[in-house]
């Protein structure tokens, strides 16, 4: 039975402002989660963004009414726990997610497993991109080889804001990393369906492997009629907050990809169906994340190496943090690697 729940939050300043088509951010906050069960404890994370409608103040005032629904219940129902939760409040799907991060992380550390042989898989590693903002080309150019430089083999670049010079930027950054280097592009909803087709059809030129969310979010139909139009392969992002609007996706053809991320999905419990329907429907998915530090970045890693059906990760916000509170993964050849240690194998300040 669950016996005590406690958080704590944390502002941490990024590295340098980041600018994508909806907005920018200086600072980002966590709120880490600890759920105890006799001896046994597990840790989550929650990270507020404008996509889930959220603030620290508002997860914060979610954690607190917590312990009330969930305290003496049965951490292994994790259906009956999602329920409570929900009967709080609907959405608040980063408080919820920070919840059901540490449940999987009790459940994992108590099975004497790391999380993602827990959720089935094999692999413990992963090639994760370096998201660059929007900025001047010459600057993206910059970051790009300072990037590359550093071990990173994909690049995820920003759009959406202008799109004859977002054209420019992408084919400055292809042109200067050679073509060894992965190149992602996430629009953020930032161009018309008009301007999202010329947009791909650039982007085949300059062997991007994918186009993210380049239309609204609530324009599915204009999101089919690019992925129809366009070569390269479109993902869907904030049209997907759910395991509904994932399979609205998959039924209208919309998109060929789908990124899942643990704060838009109330954590791994719904992630894991999403990705299920996904596959069913022929459809890869990415892991991808929000301003998140380690813990719940880990998360999404174990997540990630779960399932063959994962093609791509997008899990690079810890690395542009400053003073992380949570340490635990390892970066080397490009890639992400998951700890050996049980769960989530992260440290935190609400160890003990």
């Amino acid at each position: 039975m669950i016996d005590s729940i406690e958080f704590k939050s944390f502002t941490n300043r990024r590295t340098s402002t980041f600018k994508i088509a909806t907005g920018s951010s200086d600072v980002e906050e966590n709120v880490i989660v600890k759920v105890v069960s006799g001896d046994d404890y597990g840790v989550g994370n929650g990270n507020p963004t404008n996509v889930t409608h959220e603030t620290l103040q508002s997860i914060e005032s979610f954690l607190s009414k917590v312990p009330k629904k969930i305290v003496g219940t049965d951490e292994n129902d994790l259906e009956k726990i999602h329920q409570r939760l929900d009967s709080i409040a609907p959405d608040n799907t980063a408080a919820k997610a920070a919840v059901d991060i540490a449940l999987f992380d009790l459940l994992s550390k108590r099975e004497k497993k790391p999380l993602y042989e827990f959720l089935g898989g094999s692999r413990d590693r992963m090639i994760t991109d370096m998201t660059i903002g929007i900025e001047s080309k010459e600057t993206t150019v910059q970051k790009a080889l300072k990037h590359t430089r550093s071990g990173f083999k994909a690049l995820k670049i920003k759009v959406g804001l202008e799109l004859y010079e977002d054209i420019k930027r992408v084919a400055a950054v292809r042109d200067a990393i050679g073509p060894s280097i992965e190149i992602r592009v996430d629009a953020n909803q930032g161009y018309t369906v008009e301007q999202a087709i010329m947009f791909c059809e650039a982007m085949g030129s300059l062997e991007v492997v994918v186009v993210e969310q380049p239309v609204k979010a609530e324009d599915l139909d204009g999101l089919k009629r690019v992925t129809e139009a366009s070569d390269v392969w479109i993902m869907a992002d904030e049209c997907v907050k759910s395991v509904m609007d994932a399979r609205k996706v998959a039924r209208a053809c919309a998109a060929d990809m789908i990124n899942i991320k643990l704060m838009k999905s109330a954590g791994i419990n719904d992630a894991v169906m999403i990705n299920r329907m996904a596959n069913a429907a022929n459809i890869s998915t990415m892991v991808g994340c929000m301003g998140e530090i380690q813990v719940s970045i880990a998360a999404g890693l174990h997540f990630a190496l779960s399932s063959e059906n994962v093609r791509y990760a997008d899990l690079d916000s810890h690395f542009n943090i400053i003073d992380d509170p949570s340490s635990g993964i390892e970066f080397e050849d490009g890639c992400l690697i998951a700890s050996k240690g049980y769960g989530l194998g992260v440290k935190t300040p609400l160890d003990d």
